[in-house]
């Protein structure tokens, strides 16, 4: 389905930018969607009132008030969303009345906190079952089928042809390339005898890995046994039953949220460029690349960028909700709030580092469409 509404957009002139902009607007209302509706349940269980659940910025375009007040929206600015609480601060010229039960400023810090960790717990949700729907229906992996052939490295003098399906390495029977990656490992740099399917009949080779220095994907230099393949473009389907999908789904949740991790901590330690980071553009772009190739790359994607949604928020910086947790942490702790001066400079100046991270974002999404 998605792959023939892409087929047909591309055919026309602009086509292929249409179809970018119709997936990321889709894409990323849902993440929206998910994060403000984290924070809107978690406010109306602590009985707040939520005046405006918005998604999209600026002007309306559609929106309706449901039967608890709350007006349910859609903006023209698809970058973003919003859930407006009543009473969530305060300041000099209109105080909040001390009566209002229903003001978000009036409950208690743990009330609050709950409200504002919501939003990136939200997405936290969203990424769990996405990864546990995708691992319950079958978890699609790479086959063990050749791809690439590097001339200069064993697997070409032993023979190996792009296209050969690896039956068995050394008697031991490999489905994956995961399974195959694995016996290349335990081997070093011993002999490997290889049952491979051709199109015309089985055949068996022998190869010797050589241990060779490569870079992972932080740019470290590791060694390792290689014969020189890369993947094919076969896909095998791995079942799993649902609880291992909810694990699983869990596994990869928490494993997504490290990696990350790692790779803020080495970009701000300079180990890794500033260019990894990407803006918009780039997230559309692999947006409408996952969907050309279906539903399952499109939904592994949207897990992927939940947990980014999710984390980025939790960073304690003004203006996130991670900046948020910090003001309440530090009002939980001494048993007052920040001065309303002090949260006033504390929001300008993470509003300012946030567009400044979002131009050097856009920056490098333009540096990338120039260089193709």
């Amino acid at each position: 389905m998605l792959e023939t509404i892409s087929q047909y957009l591309n055919q026309f002139p602009g086509g292929d930018v249409v179809w970018m902009v119709l997936i990321f607007i889709a894409v990323f209302g849902v993440l929206v969607f998910f994060h403000e509706w984290g924070h809107y349940w978690a406010a109306r269980s602590v009985g707040v009132k939520v005046e405006t659940f918005s998604v999209g910025f600026g002007r309306e375009i559609w929106g309706w008030f449901d039967r608890h007040g709350t007006r349910w929206k859609i903006a023209w600015v698809p970058l973003g969303g919003y859930v407006q609480m009543h009473g969530f601060q305060g300041d000099i010229d209109h105080p909040l009345d001390p009566r209002d039960q229903k003001a978000f400023a009036h409950k208690p810090v743990w009330a609050r906190m709950w409200v504002v960790a919501a939003g990136p717990l939200a997405n936290y949700l969203l990424a769990v079952i996405c990864f546990t729907a995708l691992l319950w229906v079958g978890q699609r992996v790479p086959a063990a089928q050749i791809g690439a052939v590097d001339p200069t490295l064993p697997a070409a003098a032993a023979g190996l042809q792009t296209g050969d399906m690896v039956k068995t390495v050394n008697g031991q029977a490999v489905v994956t390339w995961e399974d195959l990656q694995r016996q290349i490992g335990q081997a070093g740099t011993q002999p490997l005898t290889l049952v491979i399917e051709r199109a015309t009949g089985p055949v068996t080779l022998t190869v010797v890995p050589k241990v060779s220095v490569i870079q992972n994907m932080w740019g470290e230099s590791l060694s390792r046994p290689v014969i020189g393949v890369s993947p094919g473009e076969a896909w095998v389907a791995v079942p799993h039953t649902l609880v291992e999908a909810i694990v699983g789904g869990v596994e990869r949740t928490l494993d997504l949220t490290w990696l990350i991790l790692t790779a803020l901590g080495k970009i701000i330690t300079g180990q890794m460029g500033g260019e990894n980071i990407g803006g918009p553009i780039l997230i559309a772009q692999q947006a409408a690349q996952s969907a050309d190739q279906g539903w399952y790359p499109l939904v592994f994607f949207i897990a992927l960028m939940s947990v980014n949604l999710g984390l980025i928020n939790l960073l304690p910086i003004p203006v996130l909700d991670g900046g948020h947790l910090a003001q309440l942490a530090y009002e939980g702790v001494r048993g007052k709030p920040l001065s309303l001066k002090v949260q006033d400079v504390s929001m300008r100046l993470g509003g300012a580092l946030l567009i400044g991270l979002m131009i050097f974002a856009f920056y490098n999404d333009i540096v990338r469409l120039i260089a193709g």
